[in-house]
């Protein structure tokens, strides 16, 4: 056995090892990674100028959020609502040909893409129906993400 690990380390290239990606933060066993970040800042699925603190915590909260949305099952988003947001998606990218290079530039696929915008369509309604006091929304929202910070195992590593 040392003999076959001796040999194996023999004939490892000398170059370090390439980076593959970053794990930003874990949330309850879901990762988040660098290439997500980039790719949903690329696409404008979330607000924000570049990958730091501020965007991995947007991050994190979004996750939080589609975990309680998971548990509760509201309904699913119209298909032409999910269909015109994904259309917006495609415009706001410079159409389907930098769509396509940006979803392959970050290693998301076409059916990776509709998911999170499916996803971005139930949080917005499970929100909408928990939380219908329109002037104390954001606060409402606020709190309740505290408490599911202080419920759940999460881990940040520095952008």
């Amino acid at each position: 056995m040392a003999a076959l690990l001796c040999a194996l380390l023999l004939f490892q290239s000398p170059q370090s090892p390439e980076l593959i990606d970053r794990t930003l933060a874990i949330v309850a066993g879901r990762t988040i990674t660098l290439s997500d970040a980039r790719t949903v800042l690329a696409l404008g699925l979330v607000e924000g100028g570049s990958v730091d603190s501020a965007l991995v915590q947007r991050l994190v909260d979004r996750e939080l959020m589609l975990r309680e949305t998971e548990r509760y099952q509201p309904a699913e988003p119209p298909r032409q609502q999910v269909d015109d947001s994904l259309a917006r998606t495609t415009e706001r990218a410079g159409g389907e040909a930098e769509l396509a290079k940006l979803l392959a530039a970050g290693g998301f696929t076409a059916e990776r893409l509709r998911a999170w915008i499916r996803d971005d369509l139930r949080i917005e309604s499970y929100l909408g129906q928990r939380f219908a006091a329109d002037e104390r929304r954001p606060d409402l929202i606020a709190d309740w993400l505290s408490d599911l910070r202080r419920r759940t195992q999460i881990t940040v590593f520095e952008p």
